[in-house]
């Protein structure tokens, strides 16, 4: 069976937003899901010392949770990443993750051809979230994933799950209440999900 791993990029174990938005992205997919939430994975700081680069491996990974992380990633089909905007990029616990996945391409583009999506959310309307989505598409590129966006309404919808707590008026809701952000982030699910199954299905008729 298909497996989509979502991770959630939020540093809040609770009540977040971005991490709800995943929540309907991976329902909708109707496949074999796993939602991580960073912020309860213990993932320590990239050093800068190229150890992934000369040696293929990273020495911090004997001291923290980047393996379990990485045996999640290696067995999904497609991965959906959803952040919130903190000032306009990443938060920090995600940059961490992103860093250090770096010995994950060095090791023979482990995340190669894997169908990836990104979801995103911030408080202001205009707070980043394009930003943010640029940031997680440019790290999938990377990785040598295939990067897709949702396909709606070409005048409703845009091409991934964004939306923020401030309304047009100027006042405070949650995602929950959303509702362009919670059908952008079903649609990038749903995309994501068929993208993959095809590719999937290719791959067992060769």
């Amino acid at each position: 069976m298909m497996r989509i791993v979502g991770i959630s990029g939020s540093p809040k174990k609770e009540k977040s937003n971005t991490q709800f938005l995943l929540s309907k992205a991976l329902e909708a997919t109707s496949a074999d899901t796993r939602l991580i939430n960073i912020s309860e994975y213990d993932i320590r700081h990239c050093t800068g010392c190229d150890s992934c680069v000369r040696k293929k491996t990273c020495p911090e990974s004997a001291h923290d949770d980047m393996p379990k992380l990485e045996e999640e990633l290696r067995k999904a089909d497609a991965i959906i990443i959803a952040a919130p905007s903190y000032f306009t990029s990443v938060p920090g616990v995600l940059k961490d993750f992103i860093d250090r996945s770096r010995a994950m391409k060095m090791l023979d583009h482990q995340l190669k051809d894997k169908v990836f999506g990104a979801l995103t959310y911030a408080g202001l309307r205009y707070g980043g979230q394009e930003h943010v989505i640029d940031v997680l598409n440019r790290y999938a590129l990377g990785q040598g994933m295939i990067v897709v966006g949702a396909v709606g309404s070409p005048v409703k919808h845009g091409t991934f799950g964004s939306g923020s707590l401030q309304t047009d008026e100027g006042s405070w809701r949650s995602a929950l209440n959303d509702e362009l952000a919670i059908k952008g982030s079903i649609l990038l699910g749903e995309r994501v999900a068929y993208l993959a199954g095809r590719i999937k299905d290719s791959e067992v008729r060769m």
